[in-house]
């Protein structure tokens, strides 16, 4: 499952709302769907935000008795939708692929062992794009499978690689411009496709090498004081700039750009707020002037990546950026973000947890009701968890005397012996140690699911009326320099 997902998550984003015979005139579509093996099963037609804040589903609908269904919606655009046929719980769709929607359409599709047949005005142009699906879905696999090796090969075989890439989808490519039965436009549209595959996947080996680079600090980039070398390995392609498909790509290209600017930040203790301080690093680079809006929208999404969540400071952050762009069309999705994160912001209950002891007796977070409560979520695979547990160490030794102050460790470890060996070996962790695998639940990824985060170490804080004060609290080595737990203890 995880290997499918991995293949999926950029094939969805090839969603897009066209730009190409837009209409300001709402019109109502239709699409009627046929698939006899798919008797009672869900389908939805699902798009993409213009940031990558997750898909947002347009329409659901069930499979009738004999496999048929139809959904309506009122467009206004032409668009591209995802079409997914299968129940949610089942883990994996029955079938899934993208169809193209133009206002007033009507479209009829049969799916039949998995291949789709289309039989409506515009049945070509579908056809070609399930064709196209198909490709990048290939292509996906393929990227998925080598791109690592890639990294750190020669620079020719590194240009061998991504010129292997243009060779996807090249008989299709061929068929599309000698189609003499689609008009210049429709031709145009499809070709587009594969423009613009070749340029992400060029900026998904380029996003690859940033971060291999990042993680070595031999190789790491560094930045000048003045922060205008901070975006010169960027390419920005301006047709695109607004296609979801590419701004999945290139949010994922910036990721490395932004933590670049953000411990340069932090390295040389700048007071100067994040926003603030990478909103003048694309200033002073003049190639972004035109789409400084644009790449600061992505860099507020970019604090809500689970690693970085902080939900005040979203806040603070969406709010200035209203300020600079008071009517962006970004500010929707922006607010969507914090919006998904309404239960979990300070003040919230918290979401109670059953954990198991090293002696398997189970226990709740809610029994340490009454008491300020530091979660460490580790694992003894993971390598910074490990790291900082000698200064948990030293922050539980400088609270010993604090009975009202209470560490909870949980482990995500899905070998429990492993995690018990480890605990024996290290008998200073002092605190409560908890774990959660599938051993003892069948969910074991409760824990991730319900503070809606993908990383860890991750570290939250909650107060004596069981509350939520943050689901991303400092880490145990910056703890020990301040009284932010002497703070909150005093309340």
């Amino acid at each position: 499952m995880k290997s499918f997902i991995s293949i999926l998550c950029p094939i969805i984003s090839i969603l897009f709302i066209s730009s190409y015979g837009s209409s300001s005139k709402e019109t109502e579509t239709q699409i009627n769907i046929s698939c006899r093996e798919c008797a009672g099963m869900e389908v939805s037609l699902t798009k993409s935000n213009i940031l990558h804040t997750g898909l947002n589903e347009i329409y659901q609908s069930k499979f009738d008795s004999l496999g048929r269904t139809k959904i309506e919606f009122v467009q206004n655009d032409t668009l591209s939708l995802l079409v997914v046929v299968g129940n949610k719980d089942q883990g994996e769709w029955k079938f899934y692929t993208t169809l193209y929607f133009e206002p007033g359409a009507n479209i009829d599709l049969t799916i039949e062992n998995g291949s789709p047949k289309f039989d409506d005005d515009l049945k070509i142009i579908n056809s070609y794009y399930h064709k196209i699906f198909l490709v990048e879905k290939e292509r996906s696999q393929y990227v998925n499978t080598n791109v690592i090796d890639r990294i750190s090969a020669s620079s020719l075989e590194q240009q061998v690689y991504l010129d292997s890439l243009t060779q996807f989808g090249t008989e299709l490519k061929h068929q599309i411009k000698g189609d003499s039965s689609i008009s210049d436009y429709y031709r145009q549209m499809l070709l587009n496709y594969f423009s613009l595959y070749e340029i992400t996947q060029r900026m998904h080996f380029d996003t690859e090498i940033a971060r291999a680079e990042s993680s070595n600090d031999d190789m790491r980039v560094v930045l000048d004081s003045t922060l205008t070398n901070a975006f010169e390995d960027l390419s920005l392609h301006p047709s695109y700039i607004n296609n979801p498909h590419y701004t999945w790509y290139l949010e994922r290209r910036l990721r490395p750009i932004f933590d670049n600017i953000l411990n340069c930040r932090y390295d040389n203790e700048v007071k100067t707020g994040v926003y603030e301080y990478v909103k003048g690093a694309i200033i002073k680079d003049k190639k972004l002037n035109d789409y400084r809006e644009f790449l600061m929208a992505l860099f507020v999404a970019h604090m809500s990546i689970d690693y970085l969540m902080d939900y005040n400071l979203e806040l603070k952050l969406i709010d200035l950026f209203q300020k600079d762009y008071p009517h962006s069309k970004y500010l929707e999705g922006l607010k969507y973000i914090v919006t998904n994160y309404d239960e979990l912001k300070p003040g919230m209950p918290m979401k109670d947890l059953v954990l198991h002891d090293i002696n398997e007796k189970e226990f709740k977070l809610s029994d340490l009701s009454g008491n300020l409560v530091y979660i460490d979520i580790w694992a003894t695979w993971c390598g910074p968890c490990v790291d900082e547990l000698k200064y948990s160490v030293k922050l539980s030794k400088k609270y010993s005397s604090r009975p009202d102050l209470k560490f909870l460790y949980i482990s995500v470890d899905q070998q429990t012996e492993k995690w018990r060996r480890f605990l024996r070996n290290n008998l200073q962790i002092e605190g409560l140690h908890g774990i959660q695998n599938s051993e003892f639940l069948a969910d074991s990824n409760i824990v991730n699911s319900l503070y809606k985060f993908n990383a860890i170490p991750r570290y939250i804080l909650i107060d004596k009326d069981g509350n939520i004060v943050t689901t991303n609290a400092k880490i145990p080595s910056e703890l020990l320099s301040d009284n932010y737990l002497d703070s909150l203890l005093a309340i």
